[in-house]
């Protein structure tokens, strides 16, 4: 039985897909080649995307866009200013202190670890279980020896990193000045008929990624000021170091408290078991405040995705692309989320 199969005849594809395809293709490999400097372009999108409504906002008291975005980074200057002059020498100090007494810390780990060792094995345990113990305890020894060497060694490469993304601001002025010609030039890309569809697309993915990372910014900055504060009425040095770490792993969902405590809880650890406990019960009572006060007032479900879809979306970004992809997790799965309920409203209502 013989069946015709029809094939895709090329020639009559429109020049301007192949065009595209072709340019896309290349712009792909290009970016990927260039992978390693796009950090400072992607923070300078990030930044200026959510600057711009403060920018427009200033538009409508009658000032030029110019004018708009002096003010606002006149604005974020200042406040940058009064970081670096009251936050910034307390962060190097504790940074300093904390890269000379780390030595002593992993010295002072492996001794209590080597007494801890020498009394399980004199405890009468099986000889099998002492044994597996024993090997386990080994392996976790050598992996807290290197990740804190590890530390030590990459804190100039951090400080030589943050130089880099020096740049982004710059990039951020010139998006914002351009932002509305950007805009008009992406939809223009789109074909007349489905432009408009193409814009209550972005409206909805705008209105839920704005509302996320506003949110999780300010919730997160409470937390870490809550946090410093409250280990520092409790006496432990590094507070502020301690409340920036709590603060940062904050934007991640569920997993980002714990992730902050435990090193906190470790580096109070040092000074003694009380402060290490002391420690842990503020970022546990700061934490219930988050979750039952600040959160609720400021977020809502701000991204309007199920706890099991979050926690999965987490999983899956700390997977592909580590603290990143953590932290991206959401508001990308929630932009997933917007497009595939578009989709669906398309397939079921085909006219709308």
């Amino acid at each position: 039985m013989d069946v015709n199969i029809r094939r895709p005849d090329w020639r009559k594809l429109p020049l301007k897909w192949i065009f595209a395809v072709v340019c896309l293709a290349l712009g792909l490999l290009l970016l990927y080649q260039v992978k390693g400097v796009l950090g400072p372009f992607f923070l300078g999108f990030l930044l200026a995307y959510l600057l711009n409504p403060f920018v427009e906002g200033l538009e409508r008291y009658h000032l030029s866009r110019y004018k708009a975005i002096a003010v606002v980074f006149a604005v974020i200057l200042a406040v940058l200013a009064l970081a670096i002059f009251l936050i910034l020498p307390v962060v190097y100090t504790e940074l300093s202190k904390l890269a000379l007494i780390l030595p002593v810390i992993i010295q002072s780990i492996t001794e209590r670890i080597e007494m801890f060792r020498a009394h399980f094995k004199a405890s009468g345990l099986p000889s099998r279980v002492a044994l597996v113990l024993d090997q386990h305890l080994g392996q976790g020894e050598v992996v807290l020896a290197e990740h804190l060497n590890k530390f030590i060694t990459n804190l100039p490469n951090v400080l030589s990193t943050v130089t880099f993304y020096i740049l982004s601001p710059v990039i951020t002025i010139y998006l914002l000045a351009d932002w509305k010609k950007i805009g008009v030039r992406f939809f223009r890309l789109v074909p007349q008929r489905r432009r408009l569809g193409w814009r209550r697309v972005w409206q909805d993915i705008n209105h839920t990624v704005r509302q996320f990372v506003r949110g999780d910014l300010v919730v997160a900055v409470i937390v870490g000021v809550l946090i410093g504060i409250g280990v520092k009425l409790v006496g432990m040095d590094y507070a502020l170091l301690i409340g920036l770490i709590c603060g940062v792993f904050d934007l991640i969902p569920y997993f980002g408290p714990v992730i902050g405590a435990v090193p906190s809880v470790l580096l109070a650890l040092t000074k003694s078991p009380g402060m290490a406990l002391k420690v842990a019960l503020v970022i546990l009572v700061v934490q219930q405040i988050e979750g039952n006060i600040i959160s609720p007032k400021l977020m809502g479900d701000s991204v309007g995705l199920h706890p099991l879809w979050v926690m999965f979306a987490l999983l899956a970004g700390g997977e592909i692309a580590g603290f990143w992809g953590m932290l991206l997790a959401v508001p990308v799965a929630a932009v997933i989320r917007v497009l595939l309920k578009h989709i669906y409203n398309k397939l079921v209502s085909p006219q709308v």
